[in-house]
């Protein structure tokens, strides 16, 4: 697996297939693993990545605290290292923040934004939650323990009506073997809970669509409303259904969205030949 050595940080990624590049983004506590359903299905048609950005996965520790652009101007230094085309972005959760971040500091490097499960701003409620799983990871001996205990919040109260499903991912959970630290994760979770990104949106001008689960207990969809009232060119998806982990509770629902939004955007290029 390869590494991209920057000035201040080494990024860890994964990479498969050709065509266009396709950057995917983790959010809180994840790293690349979390999307491999996604470069299975999409590295047929596309170069897909999954980065691990800074503190977390097999990218560099950080040594002091950092914001969601620090994250972004290092995803903006990879895609430039690599020489890439504008890529499409997909980003989850925080990883959807640094996606409005590095579409706003860099449009030039992005050719359409994918936003899941994610907010465009911390606002007092947001920053309670995340206070709370703050208190959960001090209580707990690694990160996979602490989706264990906040399974709840992550995906829908359908989700456990199979009860094999919420024990396989758990176990899912378990097998990572980059362990990521107690003090890297709470400087993610400071990172999240800085992010503020409103009062800039409209200066995002690329093809935009904006995806939530109805049972969204993390970023709940009222989040969502708000990056498509202020985002001119977005579409708004709800997912019936499902809660934050939209990619891991229906993946069949989530690549046939996030494929259908690919296609329409080369649409007129078909009408115009």
């Amino acid at each position: 697996m390869p590494t991209c050595r920057l000035p201040n940080v080494d990024l860890f990624y994964e990479e498969r297939g050709q065509g266009e590049p396709m950057i995917f983004l983790h959010g809180l506590g994840g790293d690349h693993l979390y999307w491999l359903g996604q470069l299975r299905a999409f590295s047929k048609y596309y170069r897909c990545f999954a980065v691990d950005c800074r503190d977390v996965g097999q990218s560099s520790e950080a040594t002091e605290p950092y914001t969601i652009s620090s994250l972004a101007a290092d995803l903006a230094a990879f895609l430039r290292q690599l020489n890439l085309p504008p890529a499409h972005v997909v980003g989850l959760s925080m990883g959807g923040m640094i996606a409005q971040e590095l579409a706003l500091a860099n449009p030039e490097l992005v050719e359409s934004l994918v936003l899941v499960s994610t907010l465009a701003r911390s606002d007092e409620w947001f920053g309670a939650t995340l206070q709370a799983f703050e208190l959960i990871r001090l209580q707990v001996p690694n990160t996979a323990a602490f989706f264990e205990a906040v399974l709840p919040w992550w995906v829908s109260y359908q989700f456990f009506v199979d009860s094999g499903r919420s024990s396989w991912l758990c176990w899912l959970l378990r097998q990572n073997p980059e362990v990521q630290s107690r003090a890297s994760f709470l400087r993610q979770l400071e990172t999240a809970r800085q992010h503020d990104a409103l009062a800039r949106l409209s200066g995002i001008r690329c093809p935009v669509m904006i995806l939530v689960g109805e049972d969204d207990a993390i970023a709940p969809p009222r989040y969502s409303l708000e990056l498509h009232a202020q985002i001119r060119q977005s579409q708004l998806i709800t997912v019936p259904g499902v809660g934050h982990a939209l990619p891991i509770e229906n993946p069949g629902q989530f690549n046939a969205h996030l494929r259908e939004f690919l296609v329409d955007l080369k649409a007129p290029q078909r009408r115009s030949a």
